[in-house]
This record gives structure tokens, sequence and C-alpha cells, in this order.
């Protein structure tokens, strides 16, 4: 592959595509989503999940007012509703209203849960933390939702049920393709060097 080096950086899209998620807020009888793709799980124990946005947008002054937010991760099927969020401004409308956002009660925070959503997050704010023009915003996950068919025994994605939306930069989404799938067992190629065989020998592949 011929690459081209550059100094002028762009919007600097080779990042995508990412996993589109809707986070929600509520503080003083007032609610928000907002679309993003720049978030990130951080750490296994304790569960914490970071989220970049920026000091102006709405969200972030409702999380900061309540110390709270949801992370609600959607299917393709739902692409017009996050392209909607995304574009267009809580602070000069009610989206839950506007959009008919149908949600479901949170268990441990006041954030709104998507019913949409084939999984979700609610998170008490732990951090905040300016890098650039952003802030990230560090939760703990305290409650998890989950669709009963959107996920294996083995708790991963099951693309049979539900196609993750990913968004691609420029307003663009696409999923995945289950003919795409493949198991890689990450024991099995570590050890690879001890072996005379090539990462790409299609015995490798399950």
């Amino acid at each position: 592959m011929i690459k081209i080096t550059s100094e002028n950086l762009g919007k600097f899209n080779a990042h995508y595509p990412r996993l589109v998620a809707i986070i929600t807020a509520h503080a003083a009888g007032r609610t928000n989503a907002m679309t993003v793709a720049w978030h990130t799980p951080i750490s296994f124990t304790p569960p914490l999940y970071g989220v970049s946005v920026a000091p102006n947008r709405f969200t972030y002054r409702l999380i900061i007012e309540s110390q709270q937010f949801g992370i609600n991760f959607l299917p393709i099927e739902a692409a017009q509703l996050a392209a909607a969020i995304g574009g267009s401004k809580g602070q000069n409308i009610n989206k839950f209203h506007k959009f008919n956002i149908a949600v479901e009660e949170p268990v441990k925070t006041s954030v709104p849960i998507l019913k949409e959503a084939y999984a979700a997050y609610e998170c008490q704010l732990v951090d905040d933390v300016a890098y650039g023009d952003h802030k990230l915003l560090v939760g703990e996950i305290v409650a998890v939702h989950t669709g009963k068919e959107s996920f294996t025994p083995e708790e991963v994605l099951d693309l049979h049920n539900v196609n993750p939306l990913l968004y691609l930069g420029h307003d663009t989404y696409l999923t995945t393709a289950t003919d795409s799938l493949l198991h890689l067992d990450k024991k099995v190629y570590g050890e690879r060097a001890l072996t005379n065989h090539s990462v790409n020998d299609d015995q490798w592949f399950i």
C-alpha cells in the first residue's frame, strides 16, 4: 500500500469507523441527548467509561450539574434518530419530545435510557479533564442495560440479532457484515513465532 505523509492533519479521520453512542443527561428538570463517536472504555476495575465532549455543549453542562450521564448504543435502524439528535441543539428544543424518543427507567441514576438501544450504561461522573478543545468525562458504570437477544453467552455482540450503528465521518453511517466475522484465538496467534506458520495461512482462519 502506497502511503501519503503530511503534516496537514485536516480532520484526521483515520480513526473511523467508530461505534455511535447517544449520551443522555438530566439535571434540574431538563433532559438532553447528544450523538457522539468519541468515547471509550477505560478500566475494568473499577468499571470506567469515558466520553469526549466540548465544554460549550448543553449536555456537558447537564452532566457537570448532575454528576451523571448515560451511554446508549444503537442499531443501524436508529441511524436517522442519531442524525436528528446530532443535528439539533438541546438548549433550544426538547429532543425527546421533538423526535418522540422512547425511554426506559434508569435504576441507579436519573439519566434516560433509550428504548431503541441494544445496550446502555448508567455512569456516575468521577473525573472531568480538559484535553485541547474537549473535556474527557470519565464515569464509573453503576448499571448496565442489555437486550435479551443482543449478546451471545460469551457476552459478545450477536451480529445475527443486532446490526450496530457505526460512523464513518462526514455524516456517513454503516454497519457490520456477518460474513466478515473471524474468530482468531490470540493465544494461538501469539505463539506463531514458535512455528513455521504464517499468520496469513488459510488454516489459521476459523
